[in-house]
């Protein structure tokens, strides 16, 4: 394996936090990536910032994306379509319980943005499509995006669209089994969150955080239709994972591999499986530093692995590999 970058990507700052970072490739050598960014997570100033790393591999300053209107911003994604367009989807609200999803769209390399809109026209189940993770384009065209809500019960879905995003069909929730769900005298705070997708010849498949020390995982023949989730063998500490396929078939998983709810979000590593996910062999480490390391976006594209993440809430690590 060999590294072609190993970066922060923002000054740090002791009066500024940042996380959740996601990003995307472009023409032209280009990347772009998005976070979000203010005094704390949570407060009033929080927004959607963006850094492009240009063919030469400098990262410009962080530039606001969100409006400044006094809601906290959270958990952006990038999707690049087809067309070279990219959206960004991003999450707004007070409290996490009453997220809305707002979407911008760039059609030149993410210089400019347009003016922000609701995904859903006045949804409020707490947030439509992806809530962290990237949108899976299926080998039929088919967009899905992972979501998940936490009003009460963290749940996940999956958004569908057959028209390039410009509406969406919501699956029925993903939940923990009955038999877990009834140990818990409030499930406030309980369930799977965050999915991660991917398409095999078998299917498509979905990874969850959960609040339960393991990954969860789902399986679904056409994104609609998902198996009751099934716990993995994979520890979580109840942060962040990402996973993406290879075109040899394997999947890659990062991921802090704690077992313990709320455990500590370090080391961050990547995960090898040969067989579709039901198994899991360690690859590397991508730092075992203490602090918290957490929040991993994973891409593959043009042979080389792309990968960023929190790094202690005061910047983003930005990763290339090729030969994984």
């Amino acid at each position: 394996m060999k590294i072609l970058a190993n970066e922060l990507i923002l000054p740090i700052r002791q009066d500024r936090q940042c996380h959740a970072s996601h990003f995307t490739p472009l023409a032209g050598g280009e990347i772009f990536c998005v976070y979000f960014y203010g005094t704390k997570e949570g407060q009033g100033d929080v927004r959607i910032f963006g850094s492009l790393r240009t063919a030469d591999g400098k990262w410009s300053d962080p530039q606001p994306l969100s409006p400044d209107d006094g809601i906290p911003h959270w958990n952006p994604v990038l999707h690049r379509s087809e067309d070279g367009s990219v959206t960004l989807y991003y999450k707004a609200g007070h409290k996490i319980a009453d997220w809305v999803t707002y979407t911008m769209t760039s059609s030149d390399n993410c210089r400019t943005w347009s003016t922000p809109r609701e995904l859903i026209s006045g949804d409020r189940s707490g947030g439509r499509g992806p809530v962290r993770n990237k949108i899976l384009r299926t080998a039929s065209g088919i967009l899905l995006a992972p979501g998940s809500t936490e009003q009460g019960e963290w749940k996940c879905f999956i958004d569908r669209s057959e028209n390039g995003g410009r509406s969406w069909e919501r699956s029925a929730d993903l939940r923990l089994p009955a038999e877990i769900r009834a140990k818990y005298e409030n499930l406030r705070g309980k369930g799977i969150i965050q999915p991660t997708l991917w398409e095999s010849r078998s299917g498509i498949h979905a990874m969850m955080r959960s609040s339960e020390g393991q990954i969860w995982r789902s399986d679904s023949g056409d994104g609609i239709d998902w198996c009751d989730p099934y716990p993995t063998a994979m520890p979580n500490n109840n942060s962040g994972i990402d996973a993406v396929s290879l075109p040899d078939g394997r999947v890659i998983l990062a991921c802090n591999p704690v077992g313990d709810n709320w455990g500590a979000r370090t080391p961050i590593s990547l995960y090898e499986s040969r067989d579709n996910g039901r198994s899991f062999a360690w690859l590397t480490h991508l730092t075992t530093m203490q602090g918290e390391f957490s929040y991993p976006a994973l891409r593959y594209e043009d042979d080389k692995l792309h990968i960023t993440y929190t790094w202690n809430r005061r910047s983003v690590q930005y990763f290339c590999m090729e030969d994984v």
